[in-house]
C-alpha cells in the first residue's frame, strides 16, 4: 500500500512547480527614481522596488516628463523541470502554472530619456478633445485617431 501510494505521488508531482515556483524577485529602478512600474498593465509601485514577476512580463516604467520605457522580461528553461523524467502529468502541471520558465534576470534599470512637447500636446488633445475615428491598420501596425478639440 505504501509503494502504491509513494508512486502515485511520484507520478503526480510537478519538481519545477513545487520546487522553484514560476515567479522570481527582481529589483527594479529607473534613473531618475520614482517611475511608477506596471506589470502587465496593473500598478506595482515606484522605484526603486522589489517585485515578482514570471518569464516574459511586461514591465512599463512611467514619469511624467519622461518617455515611457518598455522591458520584457527574459527567461530560460527551467532545469529543475527535468527531474518530472518521464512523468507527463509533471510535465504538463510545469507547462500549465508557468513552471518550465524562469525569469533570469535579478536587476533591472532603465534610464528614463526626457519627452518632447509632442508628449504633453498629445495629453493636452486627449484629455480636452472628443476622439470622432479611429482607424486601425493591422498590416502597417498603425492606429491612427482624430481626436478634435473642444
Amino acid at each position: 500500500m505504501k509503494k502504491i501510494l509513494i508512486t502515485l505521488l511520484l507520478l503526480l508531482s510537478s519538481c519545477a512547480t513545487i520546487l522553484t515556483g514560476s515567479k522570481k524577485s527582481v529589483l527594479f529602478e529607473s534613473n531618475p527614481n520614482g517611475a511608477k512600474v506596471f506589470i502587465n498593465g496593473f500598478e506595482r509601485g515606484e522605484t526603486p522596488v522589489q517585485l515578482y514577476v514570471e518569464a516574459d512580463d511586461r514591465v512599463d516604467f512611467r514619469l511624467d516628463n519622461y518617455k515611457e520605457r518598455v522591458v520584457v522580461m527574459d527567461s530560460d528553461f527551467n532545469l529543475v523541470a527535468i527531474i518530472n523524467g518521464f512523468s507527463i502529468i509533471g510535465w504538463g502541471i510545469d507547462a500549465l502554472t508557468g513552471s518550465l520558465k524562469r525569469v533570469n534576470t535579478k536587476y533591472v534599470k532603465v534610464d528614463l530619456e526626457k519627452s518632447s512637447g509632442n508628449i504633453a500636446m498629445l495629453n493636452f488633445a486627449i484629455e480636452n478633445g472628443k476622439i470622432t475615428d479611429i482607424n486601425v491598420l493591422s498590416d502597417k501596425k498603425i492606429i491612427e485617431t482624430t481626436i478634435v478639440l473642444k
